[in-house]
């Protein structure tokens, strides 16, 4: 094509004209092993520590390699090399080498060549390197000699790349003369397909000879196996020394740890020193290829990583989504042809319920491309169970069985144990299904609350058993009867027609050979699907930005005693300010799993993301929750998408304070008020509110009640303001009664609302990447926990987690009531409850 034409002619003409401006070059005398991964313009293993140090710094954290070369006839570059980089502060990663050169014809001498090699990579497109080496050899010229390499690399875009070092730039002295520094450059083109690399390269050095020329080749022909050629042109020089024609040619394994095997010949043209070369590699992720010939292929997916955001790291802690990466994860595996089936093991049951949607539906895309779909239940809810109905066949273990035993709701009421100890909840709310208040005001839920709780619970029964007798293929009827009479043990869960098996998880292999032939392989995702990413250059990129636990003023923090977050109006604003000025995010996708918090945050935030819709688009993608303050921030959004399952709506606003003068009374404590104006006791916790007060609040309430209608007005143009006020007044819906009245648009989960977002920014599919955002704290923690151990925060709490994942849940929630993380008289916009399986 055009494109490819191009290509491969600017990178003969950039090659033509370095080489042709270049002055000569001859052998380079401190040079390591000749390594058949030798890319000075875009090489990124381990190699670089020797080849170009700038490299490594694209590379992955660990890389490990070794290579041996030999010929018949001693030549220059045989010998054997070990190299190894680190990447612990990356974007800055250091590396280490250790070879041992075998002596040239003539020379019986060897030497020991010692590397010490550092990389800094500067953004996602350049990088630079310094490497500084040691010869030691008693018999050699090069024995006690140091010298110095500076390298660099630069992919400014997609299909070209380009490096170069600078060899001996210190001129270091042997045999009592100074050895010039050296320079090669290259030009590394992709023509057309990342499956393919081709380089050219020209090192220009001394005066009197003519330049060094070579050529790079790397193609992909399976999965992780390459085909991979080398060849450089060694001029003559005065000294008497013959040009030579050096080629490496073999193949070689891309994957995470993986050998190579080259023949090698260090004067082809002579027709001499032919030989044999190795390689062995291991580095923390595999090169992301397609494959030409693939062989069946049943991979293991654990899953347990149901948290929507998380940090990762500890002193450059970066934004991880868990959840995301497991759906992204399954899309990968739908679109490879190898893959016959995928075992799903259900490891954790602490899924919530929009994210349970979610896998169902990426268990359907599966079978639909074809895979079929194993789950393993050790022990399985009804939420979970509901999951695993979508795939094919189901399993437990012999000692394990079904906890299907239906659905319930759950409110506290505090009401009456507030009153006994002589504490008054004082609360007023905007909205007659606002009933979160009444926690603590009433001690039986209102006819209103009532009626919203077994309208959302008849709402996801309804579907689960759906989802349950449409996987199983049963009837809606036999389901109820089945859930009716739970739970079930391995054995009579079998009979029962609810699972297929009762086996343990390692005898899923031997299963699998039944299953799909003798030859399958059996391999854990990760091995599978951690790879690197091939792209060169700045991807464009799509922002997936979390809002997830309660939203409150100030900075986000995280409660270890329970594990909940808060999104803190301060810490996203400042999130959504670095998307917006970032030319190189595209689009947005605000993904919510919150019961809302704060009013003045939730506008707060709802301003910076209409700020930011009006810049670039805007995708909302709601979890398990995005009700009141969480629908609230949705509103500006071009387009919104929930789960059927995800409860939201919620429109609605309270705010209240605690009087304890009866507390007080009670336990003999005086506490006086010196006020200095009518409603100076207002937020006291130490006087009830006075008429004039609580009329003061109501209208306060009504108020801010009249501007979260119109922020959704704003943003919801199709629904009138009339509609949206019969749609408010604190009422719950799920994501299938919100899309049924227009609150949302689609009733689809987050990897719709990704598409969505690239199609807006008009991007391909894999031509952007993902980043997570808002960004963490230092030090692994949020912004600042609620001690305040701003520096050691996310290690103690980490801690901590670790060391009470066990409270019971009830204890769980009692300790995680939103509303009282707020100060008296914050206006809130809350969900009042959550259902559970």
């Amino acid at each position: 094509t055009l494109a490819l034409a191009f290509t491969l002619a600017l990178a003969l003409a950039l090659t033509l004209a370095l080489t042709l401006g270049a002055g000569p070059a001859a052998a380079r005398p401190t040079a390591g092993v000749t390594l058949a991964h030798d890319d000075p313009a875009v090489g990124d293993h381990a190699e670089a520590v020797e080849v170009n140090p700038a490299g490594f710094g694209f590379g992955e954290k660990f890389q490990l390699a070794y290579s041996f070369v030999d010929s018949l006839d001693d030549g220059p570059g045989e010998g054997h090399a070990a190299l190894l980089t680190l990447g612990p502060l990356d974007p800055y990663h250091t590396g280490l080498g250790l070879q041992f050169l075998d002596g040239s014809e003539g020379d019986s001498a060897s030497v020991m060549k010692i590397t010490w090699a550092h990389a800094l990579r500067l953004g996602r497109s350049a990088s630079v390197g310094f490497a500084w080496h040691h010869f030691r050899g008693e018999d050699s010229p090069l024995d006690q000699v140091d010298t110095f390499d500076l390298g660099l690399q630069w992919r400014p875009i997609r299909w070209m790349g380009f490096g170069g070092v600078l060899n001996d730039l210190n001129r270091p002295r042997i045999a009592g003369e100074r050895l010039d520094p050296s320079l090669t450059i290259g030009l590394s083109v992709r023509p057309g397909t990342e499956r393919l690399n081709l380089t050219g390269l020209a090192r220009l050095g001394e005066t009197d000879s003519p330049p060094g020329l070579g050529a790079r080749f790397l193609v992909r022909l399976f999965s992780r196996i390459a085909l991979v050629a080398r060849y450089d042109y060694v001029p003559s020089n005065d000294d008497g020394v013959d040009g030579r024609h050096q080629l490496t040619l073999g193949l070689s394994d891309l994957g995470a740890a993986g050998a190579g095997l080259f023949w090698h010949a260090a004067d082809v043209a002579g027709g001499d020193r032919a030989g044999l070369a190795f390689t062995g590699r291991v580095r923390d992720r595999a090169e992301e290829t397609p494959s030409l010939l693939p062989r069946p292929i049943v991979v293991e997916v654990r899953v347990d990583a149901a948290t929507e955001y998380a940090a990762r790291g500890f002193l450059r802690p970066t934004a991880a989504a868990p959840f995301l990466e497991l759906l992204m994860r399954l899309r990968r595996l739908e679109r490879q042809p190898e893959v016959a089936g995928i075992v799903l093991a259900f490891t954790s049951d602490n899924i919530g319920w929009a994210q349970a949607s979610e896998l169902r539906a990426a268990i359907e895309r599966l079978r639909a491309a074809g895979k079929r779909v194993y789950a393993w239940l050790p022990v399985g809810d009804t939420r979970t169970y509901a999951i695993a109905a979508a795939a094919d066949q189901i399993y437990t273990t012999p000692a394990g069985g079904l906890l299907l035993t239906g659905l319930k709701g759950e409110m506290l009421f505090l009401g009456t144990l507030l009153e006994r100890l002589g504490v008054h909840a004082e609360f007023v709310a905007a909205g007659a299904w606002k009933s979160a208040p009444e926690t603590f005001t009433r001690s039986a839920p209102s006819a209103a609350s009532l009626a919203q709780q077994n309208a959302l619970l008849d709402d996801l029964y309804n579907r689960t058993v759906d989802h349950i007798a449409r996987g199983r293929g049963i009837s809606p009827e036999k389901v109820r009867a089945l859930i009716d009479n739970g739970p079930y043990t391995a054995v009579t869960a079998e009979k029962a027609g609810l699972v297929d098996g009762a086996i343990h998880y390692d005898e899923f292999e031997r299963l699998m050979k039944d299953a799909h032939g003798p030859r399958v392989r059996f391999v854990e995702d990760r091995d599978l699907l951690d790879t690197r990413d091939p792209w060169w250059g700045e991807r464009p990129a799509i922002a997936v930005l979390y809002a997830t636990g309660t939203i409150t003023d100030g900075p986000s923090t995280n409660n270890p005693f329970t594990g909940s977050l808060t999104t803190g109006a301060d810490t996203f604003v400042e999130g959504v300010e670095k998307l917006r000025t970032d030319s190189n995010v595209k689009a947005v996708v605000l993904r919510i799993d919150s019961p809302g918090g704060s009013v003045t945050a939730a506008d707060v935030m709802w301003h910076a993301l209409v700020r930011l819709a009006e810049a670039k688009p805007l995708i909302v993608s709601m979890g398990d929750i995005a009700a009141s303050g969480g629908y609230y921030i949705a509103a500006p959004g071009r387009t919104i998408l929930a789960s059927p399952e995800t409860l939201t709506g919620s429109i609605g606003v309270f705010t209240g304070k605690f009087d304890l003068s009866g507390l007080y009374r009670g336990l003999g404590v005086n506490k006086m008020l010196f006020l200095r104006g009518e409603r100076a006791a207002l937020l006291s916790e130490a006087a009830p509110w006075t008429d004039g007060e609580r009329e003061a609040v109501k209208t306060a309430m009504n108020e801010l009640y009249a501007l979260f209608i119109d922020r959704v007005a704003a943003g919801r143009t199709h629904l009138k303001r009339d509609q949206i006020l019969a749609l408010g007044g604190g009422r719950v819906w799920t994501g299938g009664q919100a899309r049924a009245c227009g609150l949302v648009d689609r009733p689809e989960g987050l990897l719709t609302a990704i598409d969505l977002a690239a199609i807006a920014a008009d991007l391909g599919d894999g031509d952007y990447r993902l980043h997570i955002a808002p960004a963490p704290g230092p030090f692994g923690a949020l912004p600042r926990s609620p001690f305040g151990l701003d520096v050691l925060a996310g290690w103690l709490e980490g801690r901590i987690a670790d060391a009470v994942p066990q409270l019971p849940p009830v204890l769980r929630r009692a300790l995680d009531i939103p509303a009282l993380q707020f100060a008296e008289g914050t206006p809130l916009a809350l969900l009042p409850f959550v259902p559970i399986p």
